[in-house]
């Protein structure tokens, strides 16, 4: 089954909010098996998530999974977001478009923030 992968974030006015999203995409893509990887913006930038889901159904797409970069389960998880998939699933009933849960708070995040701790930390920190 042909299946992609979009990688939701909020998005932002600043036109280099996209470059992480692009470098997200890069590794998921690299260290993924999936026929495409695709990044998309709730809000404020393009590929917004119907044109994600527009190139997706154009690549011919059997299976869409989107995946939330977001930390809570805000009214954009819990409304918004579900809302959009679904109104987008019938516009494109070849393709079935599933969502999982949000990022959330995970342990390899608490590993990351006390990365970015020790970076500007002038002794090591023990985590």
């Amino acid at each position: 089954m042909k299946t992609g992968i979009i990688l939701l974030v909020h998005g932002s006015r600043l036109p280099e909010a996209q470059a992480t999203l692009h470098i997200l995409k890069e590794l998921v893509a690299q260290e993924s098996h999936y026929d495409l990887v695709e990044g998309a913006s709730l809000q404020f930038n393009q590929p917004d998530l119907p044109a994600a889901l527009a190139t997706m159904a154009a690549r011919g797409m059997e299976r869409v999974v989107v995946v939330p970069l977001f930390l809570s389960q805000g009214v954009h998880m819990k409304k918004d977001i579900p809302d959009l998939l679904a109104k987008e699933q019938a516009r494109y009933p070849q393709m079935d478009i599933v969502m999982t849960n949000n990022i959330g708070a995970h342990r390899k995040l608490a590993e990351i923030i006390m990365e970015r701790i020790q970076e500007v930390s002038s002794h090591a920190i023990n985590y």
